[in-house]
């Protein structure tokens, strides 16, 4: 079952704004802030500054992820060349489903 999407989001911030007061203190916690603070601040990017992407581009998501299933389309959908795919799993699909996101990464070697 897990815990809920919103439990882990509020850990998250909780973690950045903790490893944030104790950056200057520890190359630990400044690595932490840094990880931590790209998920609770970024990515800022607007839908339409995607569709300037050129490249093929695979995007990746579980199916149980913490990124709305609706926003990972809107992100496939405003990149020309993107092809979108839905892993069984939650966020962290690439490790704990590694047999099957290697399988889809064959879309590298299209």
């Amino acid at each position: 079952m897990g815990i809920s999407v919103v439990y882990l989001i509020c850990l998250i911030i909780v973690g950045y704004k903790i490893a944030r007061n104790f950056a200057d203190k520890s190359d630990s916690a400044r690595l932490n802030a840094e990880m931590l603070g790209l998920m609770v601040n970024e990515p800022n990017v607007k839908p339409g500054e995607l569709t300037g992407i050129q490249a093929k581009t695979l995007v990746i998501a579980g199916t149980n992820n913490m990124i709305k299933e609706e926003h990972t389309r809107q992100i496939a959908n405003n990149i020309q060349s993107a092809e979108l795919v839905f892993i069984k799993g939650n966020h962290f699909i690439a490790n704990k489903c590694s047999k099957e996101f290697n399988r889809v990464l064959g879309f590298l070697h299209k």
